[in-house]
């Protein structure tokens, strides 16, 4: 569900694998919030897709500004927060407790495209987070790879997944500023 794109607006799920993650950001909507989750559950169950646990991310600031507190946590029984998904061959540990929520699955067509551009490259991916276009130029067949975030979580969830995807010698991740590490290696390159 994408806000007003399915007509609920302010409301967002995504699926992961077998897990629901719902964001619910205007008054409106919460209200209604379990009518919709359990009616998506069940036309998802007409399907033969089992749901095996929903996990709330309503935690940004714009529910404030609606007189609602910022809510992070289970819908219904605990489960493992770490949810592997295949995306377009690559494979992925995603940590919808404490990992990015908005983001992860929207880009999918363009990094498949990536891979089209990479075989043999040395590729820079700039705000890596999981490492999801690192990833899939490395499954292309890129040279070398390495991924850019400020977030040591985001670079360790990214390390995990090169692992998993038997990529950890091509494709490596760093910690560091974008913005102070650019400058850097254009310097580095002009030396050359």
């Amino acid at each position: 569900i994408f806000g007003e794109a399915d007509f609920l607006p302010g409301m967002v799920i995504d699926k992961f694998s077998d897990v629901l993650v719902v964001q619910s950001l205007a008054l409106g909507i919460d209200k209604l919030k379990m009518i919709i989750i359990e009616e998506l559950k069940s036309a998802m169950a007409e399907d033969g897709i089992t749901i095996r646990g929903v996990y709330e991310r309503s935690d940004a600031k714009v529910r404030l500004q609606e007189g609602m507190e910022r809510v992070k946590g289970f819908i219904g029984e605990p489960f493992d927060t770490k949810v592997q998904i295949v995306e377009n061959g690559v494979k992925y540990i995603v940590d919808i407790e404490d990992g990015q929520k908005q983001g992860f699955l929207r880009p999918e067509y363009n990094r498949l495209a990536i891979q089209r551009l990479c075989k043999d490259a040395k590729v820079l991916d700039c705000f890596t987070h999981t490492g999801s276009f690192a990833l899939n130029a490395g499954i292309a067949g890129a040279k070398s790879v390495t991924g850019v975030d400020a977030s040591q979580l985001a670079v360790d969830q990214a390390t995990e997944n090169a692992e998993l995807n038997g990529l950890e010698k091509r494709v490596k991740f760093i910690c560091e500023d974008v913005f102070e590490l650019l400058p850097k290696l254009e310097a580095e390159r002009r030396k050359i």
